[in-house]
């Protein structure tokens, strides 16, 4: 390729001030003094790191290494140092870094440097807390055990014009965090961190309790979307028991900083909203509104709480993105209602009267895709607890739904989990990895993306990836469904890891005892340690569950890429007593 600019390998560090333009409004001499201060320091850092400052840019600076070690000292040394110099300050007059660092290809031309890799360290330092350090996985893998670091896994992102998403991760001193576990720890993470508190029924009719269920389920579904915030529960419908919880009770419970909490009444075809985001350490209101609308605008108090929630904890969109959400929202009050009772019945498990909601709101309003998306999601569900025709019935119209919903343009997400999980039993599994990428891509805070990936990956052969979805998964929602666990399971007992797999399956099971998968993965690891008697226990069980199931029929269902794998799992399964 004549014509292609020649690039070079380098490791490139993107800082820059967060909430800069808050601190100049208040003091905009001090602050810029200060900056000038800091950023000399900064330049100094790099250079004595062996790096090379290519440009600045108001309060932000490039800058790139030879070496992935140097570049991730260097922002160390930077990070501790100006938390030395912030301390004796005042919280509102603290200037604090965030850093990027990747390690790729770029371009140099006239003294700067340009490209791909470029573009993705200044999206990690966007995915930054004020502070702390995000690196890609390719920086994670080049620094190894060469630095006291370890490092936290923050999700997969968007990256503008890339298409893979970029395993993003915090940098943090050995012993800062506890050593990794079947069942993830509540670590803090590198961004800001969210849960959202069910909305109340402010109103004496307790048969509206739907209604406020529905929109916080419809404010979760739009903060899902945006990078750089960590949203623990993406269904918070189900947060129902913590509806009496303490701000701080949640905060400690879901190991977030800051929670969203509210009221709603709806009468007729008017609501009111009223939200508040609260700093759960110090109980301090960070933000609070009230909204008097027509119920037609519930979706604009959705974007407007969004945004208020974006600004106040100065996340940072991509390029090219505006704050509001882009949504197809439903306008009709009546196909929204039926979505709003379709979504009370899907949390409940009841399937076939989520489905026939579903179905009727999209009757009424053809032309937006949630309804679509919803009733996909309803249709597969339903699949796996039925039996012959019916399955394929249910499966089949959870297919034709979703990609009537892709047609009209959807960005719910939904469709792309549908469609991963379809492919992945069809054996399809570039397409089933292609949907579970965009699924993650439309919404980074989703535990369901990341818990189809990490299955998508252990079926594929690449087990150690899906340990660690599988575990972020369980991260982002603490009150899980046990198929994350089984996954994580599954993944454990692909690469070897029989005990981890056990716990990880006695875990789930713990949570539903009628789920037979962990009971299987269960079964197979005892038999590779040697516990015969528990292997066997844990099939008799699964057959007591479900007396038709045969091994054949299961290693029918189970569409790993490599035989060799399923051969030898079929091996223990025997063992365990599975013919």
């Amino acid at each position: 390729m004549e014509n292609r600019l020649p690039r070079k390998l380098a490791a490139i560090l993107y800082a820059d001030v967060a909430g800069y333009s808050r601190l100049t409004g208040e003091d905009e001499d001090a602050t810029h003094r200060t900056l000038g201060e800091y950023l000399e320091f900064v330049s100094s850092t790099i250079e004595s790191h062996g790096g090379q400052v290519m440009h600045y840019a108001g309060d932000a600076v490039l800058a790139k290494f030879e070496a992935a070690v140097d570049a991730v000292s260097s922002a160390i040394e930077i990070q501790q140092t100006i938390g030395k110099r912030n301390e004796p300050l005042p919280d509102a007059r603290k200037l604090q870094f965030r850093i990027g660092i990747n390690l790729g290809d770029v371009i140099e031309d006239r003294g700067d440097i340009y490209g791909e890799g470029v573009n993705v360290a200044a999206r990690l330092e966007a995915l930054a807390e004020a502070g702390s350090i995000c690196v890609s996985d390719a920086i994670r893998t080049a620094i190894g055990s060469k630095l006291p670091v370890d490092f936290v896994f923050l999700g997969e992102q968007r990256v503008k014009n890339i298409e893979e998403p970029v395993r993003a991760y915090q940098v943090l001193k050995q012993g800062a965090k506890p050593s990794p576990a079947p069942v993830i720890s509540l670590e803090p993470v590198g961004k800001p961190s969210l849960a959202v508190k069910p909305f109340e029924n402010l109103s004496s009719d307790s048969e509206q309790d739907y209604f406020a269920d529905g929109l916080t389920a419809d404010i979760v579904a739009a903060l899902v979307k945006i990078h750089g915030l960590f949203l623990v529960m993406d269904y918070s419908a189900s947060m129902v028991e913590f509806k009496q919880a303490t701000v701080q009770d949640l905060a400690s419970h879901f190991g977030v900083r800051y929670i969203l909490k509210g009221g709603v009444r709806k009468q007729g075809n008017r609501v009111r909203v009223n939200a508040e985001l609260i700093e759960a350490a110090t109980g301090e209101h960070l933000w609070a509104d009230r909204f008097d609308r027509e119920l037609q605008d519930l979706f604009a108090i959705q974007d407007e709480i969004t945004e208020e929630i974006v600004a106040t904890l100065d996340i940072k969109l991509l390029r090219g993105e505006g704050a509001r959400v882009i949504r197809q929202a439903l306008t009709n009050p009546v196909a929204l209602e039926r979505l709003y009772h379709g979504l009370e019945s899907f949390y409940k498990y009841d399937l076939a009267e989520a489905q026939r909601l579903f179905e009727e709101a999209i009757d009424i309003e053809p032309g937006s895709p949630i309804g679509y998306a919803l009733a996909a999601l309803a249709y597969w569900w339903g699949a796996p607890a039925a039996s012959g025709a019916n399955r394929s019935k249910l499966v089949s119209r959870a297919r034709e739904l979703a990609h009537k919903a892709l047609e009209l343009r959807d960005t719910s997400g939904y469709p792309q989990l549908v469609l991963a999980q379809l492919h992945l039993q069809e054996r399809e599994y570039e397409k089933a990895l292609h949907e579970a990428n965009e699924a993650i891509m439309d919404r980074p805070s989703c535990p369901g993306a990341y818990a189809t990936k990490a299955s998508v990956l252990n079926y594929l052969g690449r087990p150690l990836e899906a340990i660690e979805l599988a575990r972020y998964a369980i991260r982002l929602q603490p009150v899980h469904p046990s198929h994350y666990l089984s996954v994580l399971a599954a993944a454990f007992h692909s690469c070897g890891r029989y005990q981890d797999a056990v716990d990880a399956a006695n875990t789930a099971i713990s949570i539903n005892r009628d789920y037979i998968d962990p009971y299987l993965m269960l079964a197979a690891s005892n038999v590779e340690l040697g516990r015969h008697e528990e292997a066997q226990a844990a099939v008799e069980h699964v057959l007591r569950i479900a007396p038709e199931l045969t091994l054949e029929r299961f290693l029918h269902s189970q569409p790993y890429q490599d035989d060799r794998y399923l051969e030898g799992l079929a091996g223990q399964l025997q063992q365990a007593g599975l013919a």
